[in-house]
Order: structure tokens, then C-alpha cells, then sequence
């Protein structure tokens, strides 16, 4: 069914996959830039039968916002619209006002809502409207629609869900009004009827928010309703669940969350508008073409959005529809959600290009041998593109597996999605012709100027070296010649080019067992265990729940004010904090671990350290190795995966 074409209003969509509207912080002065031209263009090229384009607001709600209201927009409309229409797909632009989810830092000016009710997350009392105010709001939907039928677009989508000022007048928890408008549906018709005389015969969809997953709000029924009371109005019905505050997590939700959570909402709203032609896009943490697959069989939806899915392969769509494997979406939330929260470009750990599609990639260069050391993810994504742009490429990986500490991390609790990022860079390798050698260690590679191969550093023709996912054996010699062919061993001198990727060591304090210890199974501490944190990152976080299941009595410590202060911005911590309470996890704050205790710095006082255990999460520091060559990822500054993979894709480009 994925490739089925559609009917949405006048317009035939060749598919049913949907790149639905969410923020890239991609914004110019507030108008639309190159990069989100290259951005949507990159997904209508790879097969996305409609893309829906980020938020045109009609307030200021946050520093990188898109202010439809200023014709001045309109120019980068049309570059939008003519870059994705270049590609076949379809292309609307959401239009909205968040409302009460707004902070008069940005606008300058009072907030406006429905009622003067204070949003949990900006704690800002807004401006109950008035019926000018309403009015005056409802001509400015129309303004931004009218700017977006010049600037080429299908139709628009109004954001009735999440962040919306719509939201907000149909939620009984925002709407506390008893004049009409406490009917919030009235507010939503009357900006519908405004912008279809804007957009004519064009698309109009609405975003309808299902549940708010709080107590006394807006649920899959109301949704359902409230969509049966738009029907004359609408061509396409849109569908979310969660608030953006409160209950974030719901929207964007990480992983180990099930795809299809949300799938209740759009059920009941297609249940309601049966016979109106009208179709219903679901959305849920769909990641893979088969969930997407899954959701339109089963009748849950009409057409199936794809975001995360989508920004790790912008050919999710293409691939799909024609069997193909896909890059996964490990649902870390690192480089999108998280970094737009922190008012940085959206991107991506698992493709290094998501947010800088408008950045030339350099041609490649003449045909060079590459040798790489080091499998972790900096090694595997710099030897899966300098093989994929051309060049001989050789890796090395000290241990007997690849992935480095990403895959370690993949053994935590609720982190196993990770191991998909380590395998599609292994199966990059493989299908690019990559020979990769485990178990070998790149300062003993042989001498290329002693004229002879040493036959320790040279493979067999029984021997499988490591090829990725079960790959034919390479670099191989005559085992029964006594004597290795040097046609088939690598040296470090014979290669043009050498990467360095060798990652990161732990350098825990005395007396205490490192994190990376107890997910190789190095250590297996029992008994009271205190987990020190000094990163704020998922590694204490996972590996103090590992522990708990496994029967520990944990204590967490950090010296930060919050425990698992760095989960938050992934939108893992809310989920998290219940499954360490059902496991008796204590979380210990503003503490410091001394040699002879641990103290509490706020009140100066020194307490016992009462373990029989200290496990340690801190900086790594670069693994030292002589090796002159290009260093990326954690050999050259201990980071993350995303930096890793970036580095190592950036330094394969640069090869020469």
C-alpha cells in the first residue's frame, strides 16, 4: 500500500509518505534559507509523496521562527516550492500560533491565548483574546496563506495540534472562556473559512491534536469529534499526540518507545470521517518501511508520516517502495530534537549531512589506497565513504568487533537501537568493497620497506577476516606456500592515506570500576553499588538501571543539581526516572566523591560512602597511538557518535 497514489483535495499524491511539518532552526532573519530548500528537496527527491514544511508563524513564538506574515518570505517560498515540485512531491506549508507556549523575549510583546492560563514550561501569563484580538489573529492566518500561495505552494496545514494557539482553544485545560469562543471548534472554523478563501481550490488541512496525555485533556474522542465538526472545510486531517511542554516526550518519543503508540488517534478519526473521501495521516515513531507498512494495513491511517525516519534517510521513500534497506533511526533525539531545543540547526548522530544539505560535498579526488584504523563509528563511516567515493580502502580493528563504544552502549537497558547505526556502517563497508581486518593492530602492520610480508599481519584463504554481516574472505595467501603474498597484505607506508580512529580509553579515578567495564562484562559489581556521573550523559543513567535489574542496591551521584540532567533534552529522562523508582534507584545530588566520603557541597558535609562498589562515568581521554594521519572522532577530542561519524565522513572527502 505504501505506493499506492492518493487523492488529497484536487491533487494526486504518488505515495503515501508523508514528511510531516516539524522545526529545523534552518531560518534566515526569520524567512526561509537555502538550507531548507536543499532540506525539503533532499526528501522529495528521495521519493516522499507529500512534505509538509515547517511552521509559518504568525507570532514569534522562538528566536529561529519563520514569520509568514512578512511578505518578504515569499521569494523563499518559491524556492521551496520550486525545488520540491522539481521532484514530483507534493509541498504544503503549516501554518500557526502557538499561543500560550510563547515567550514575549522574542515577540516583544504580550503573549496571547485563549484564557490567561500560563503554560507549564514558559510560565508566562498570557492575554486572554478579545473578539478584535480573534479577529485580527484570523486575518493574519489568512495573510500567511495568502503568502503561500504565492510562493508556489500546494495548500496549507493548520497547526491545530502541540504547539498551536488552536490547541489551546479547543483543550478544556487552556479554554476557560464562557462567552462563544469557549466552543474552541467556533475559533478553528473561522480560521479555516479564512485561509480556503486564500487557497481557493488548493489543499487545506488541518493538524488535529489527539491526546494531550494529561489529566482532563484533549483525547482520541475529541479529536475524532472535533474533526467530524471540520469536515466541510478540509481536505486532509493530520494527526499528534503529547503537548510541546509538559508532555513532550509523547511527540517526539525515544528510543525503546513501540512504533505505533499513537495509533488510537488516528483510528478514531478515521472512524469518524468514514464516507467523507477525506483522507487521515498517522504519525507514531514509524522508523522503518515495514511499521509504516503495518500502520495503512491495518487501517489505523490513510497516508503514514515519517520524520526521524526521513531525516536519517532522506531516500527512506524510494527505498522503501522498492524493497530496499533503509538507514535506521536509532531514536536518540541527540542531533534533532535535542539540538533544536537548544536553539542549534537540526541534524542527525546517523547522517552527517542532515541540516547542511545546502553544503557542496566536494567531487572525489584520484582513486588513493586508504588505510583506516580503527572500527569504532568515526573508522566505519570514514572507510564506508572513501570506499563509496572510489578509493582502496583497508580497515583495521584492534579488537575482535566493530562498533568501538557505540556498541558497547548498545548492551545498556532501552539502548539497543544503537547496534542499528554500527550495523548499517558495517553493511556501508561490505557493500563498498571495504577489506576490513579484526584482531590486528595497525603499529604492528609490517615493514613495507623490509621487501618481504610478515605472514602474521596476512590473511589465509581459510581464514574469514571480519567481513561485515557474513561477507566473503579477503585479502587472502596460499596457506600451504609456507611464505605470504604481499599482493595481499596492507602496510601503513603503502597507503596514501591514513585515518586514525582509534577512540578513547577510560581513565577512571583509583579504586573505582569505569562504565565501559561493567557493559563488557570486565567487572560484574554486586551488592551496594554507587554509580558516579561526570557527564550528565545516558552512560551512568544505564548502566545504574543495568546493575538495579541485575540486583544491586544503586545509588546515582552527580555533582549537577538534577540526576540524569542529560536525558532531558533526548526526552528519555521522564521514562527513565519511572523505571529507576521501580528499581529503587537513589538519586543523589550536588555531591562530589572524595577519597574518604562523599560530600554534599551546598551544606559542606562529608557522608559515608556506604558501597561496596564505585562504578564511574567520566571523560575518556584519547587512546594513544603512533600513527601519523588524519584523526577523527574520539582519538582526536573524546565527544559523541554524531562528531564521530561527521569527522569521519568529512575526513574521507577531503582524501586526495
Amino acid at each position: 500500500m505504501l505506493g499506492e497514489p492518493i487523492r488529497v483535495g484536487r491533487q494526486v499524491v504518488r505515495n503515501r509518505i508523508v514528511f510531516p511539518a516539524h522545526l529545523t532552526n534552518a531560518a534566515e532573519d526569520n524567512r526561509p534559507s537555502a538550507q531548507h530548500a536543499a532540506y525539503y528537496a533532499a526528501r522529495a527527491q528521495g521519493g516522499a509523496g507529500l512534505v509538509i514544511v515547517e511552521e509559518q508563524a504568525l507570532d514569534r513564538p522562538y528566536e529561529k521562527a519563520v514569520l509568514g506574515t512578512d511578505p518578504a518570505v515569499v521569494p523563499g517560498y518559491r524556492a521551496i516550492t520550486d525545488a520540491v515540485h522539481a521532484h514530483g512531491a507534493v509541498v504544503l506549508a503549516q501554518v500557526g500560533h502557538n499561543g500560550a507556549q510563547s515567550s514575549s523575549l522574542y515577540a516583544r510583546t504580550v503573549v496571547e491565548a485563549p484564557s490567561p492560563v500560563p503554560d507549564p514550561m514558559f510560565r508566562e501569563v498570557p492575554v486572554a483574546l478579545d473578539d478584535a484580538g480573534i479577529a485580527r489573529v484570523v486575518e493574519g492566518f489568512a495573510t500567511v496563506a495568502r503568502h503561500c500561495v504565492a510562493g508556489g505552494f500546494d495548500g496549507v496545514e493548520i497547526q491545530g495540534s502541540q504547539a498551536s494557539l488552536v490547541r489551546q482553544f479547543l483543550s478544556p485545560l487552556t479554554n476557560h472562556r464562557t462567552d462563544r469562543y469557549g466552543d474552541g471548534v467556533l475559533f478553528l472554523r473561522e480560521v479555516l473559512a479564512a485561509v480556503r478563501a486564500e487557497v481557493g481550490g488548493g489543499i487545506l488541512g488541518v493538524r488535529l491534536q489527539g491526546d494531550e496525555g494529561l489529566d482532563g485533556g484533549l483525547t482520541a474522542a475529541d479529536a475524532a469529534r472535533v474533526a467530524a465538526r471540520i469536515a466541510d472545510l478540509v481536505d486532509v486531517v493530520n494527526t499528534a499526540v503529547g503537548v510541546a511542554t509538559v508532555t513532550l516526550p509523547l511527540i517526539e518519543p525515544p528510543m525503546g518507545v513501540p512504533a505505533g503508540y499513537a495509533e488510537p488517534v488516528p483510528s478514531a478519526v478515521r472512524a469518524a470521517l468514514a464516507g467523507t473521501g477525506i483522507p487521515v495521516i498517522g504519525v507514531g515513531r514509524y522508523t522503518t518501511p515495514e511499521q509504516a507498512e503495518r500502520a495503512l494495513s491495518s487501517g489505523a491511517c490513510d497516508l503514514v508520516g515519517v520524520v526521524r525516519g526521513q531525516i536519517a534517510d532522506p531516500s527512506f521513500a524510494t527505498k522503501a517502495l522498492a524493497g530496499r534497506r533503509v538507514r535506521h533511526c536509532i531514536g536518540c533525539n541527540q542531533e534533532c530534537i535535542a539540538a533544536v531545543g537548544l536553539n542549534r540547526r537540526l541534524g542527525c548522530v546517523v547522517n552527517p549531512d542532515a541540516g547542511r544539505e545546502s553544503v557542496p560535498v566536494p567531487a572525489p579526488g584520484p582513486r588513493r589506497r586508504v588505510l583506516v584504523v580503527g572500527g569504532g563509528p568515526a573508522g566505519l563511516a570514514a572507510a564506508a565513504e572513501a570506499a563509496e567515493r572510489g578509493h582502496d580502502v583497508d580497515l583495521v580493528e584492534r579488537s575482535d568487533r566493530l562498533g568501538g563504544r557505540l556498541a558497547l552502549a548498545a548492551a545498556a537497558p532501552e539502548r539497543g537501537e544503537l547496534a542499528l547505526a554500527v550495523a548499517d556502517l558495517a553493511r556501508r563497508c561490505r557493500d563498498a568493497g571495504v577489506r576490513i581486518s579484526l584482531r590486528t593492530d595497525a603499529r604492528e602492520l609490517r615493514d613495507a620497506g623490509s621487501g618481504a610480508a610478515d605472514p602474521a599481519w596476512c590473511r589465509t584463504r581459510e581464514e574469514e577476516v571480519g567481513g561485515p554481516d557474513g561477507g566473503p574472505p579477503r585479502q587472502l595467501r596460499d596457506a600451504g606456500s609456507g611464505a605470504a603474498d604481499p599482493a595481499w597484505c596492507r602496510t601503513r607506508e603503502g597507503a596514501d592515506v591514513v585515518i586514525v580512529a582509534t577512540g578513547a580509553r577510560p581513565d577512571p579515578p583509583s579504586g573505582t570500576i569505569d562504565v565501559t567495564d561493567v557493559l563488557t562484562g570486565t567487572a560484574s559489581p554486586s551488592g551496594r553499588v554507587l554509580v558516579v556521573d561526570e557527564l550528565g550523559g545516558p552512560a551512568a543513567p544505564s548502566v545504574a538501571e543495568l546493575l538495579a535489574r541485575r540486583g544491586a542496591r544503586v545509588r546515582l551521584m552527580t555533582s549537577g543539581m538534577v540526576a540524569a540532567e542529560g536525558l532531558g533534552p533526548l526526552l528519555e529522562r521522564e521514562r527513565w526516572r519511572r523505571r529507576a523508582d521501580a528499581l529503587g534507584i537513589e538519586l543523589l545530588t550536588d555531591r562530589v566523591l572524595l577519597g574518604d566520603g562523599i560530600l554534599h557541597h551546598p551544606t559542606d558535609t562529608l557522608e559515608p560512602l556506604d558501597a561496596d562498589a564505585i562504578v564511574h562515568a567520566g571523560p575518556a581521554v584519547p587512546a594513544e597511538i603512533e600513527l601519523v594521519g588524519t584523526r577523527v572522532g574520539d582519538v582526536l577530542a573524546p565527544r559523541d557518535a554524531a562528531a564521530a561519524i561527521r569527522e569521519g565522513t568529512d575526513a574521507a572527502r577531503a582524501v586526495r
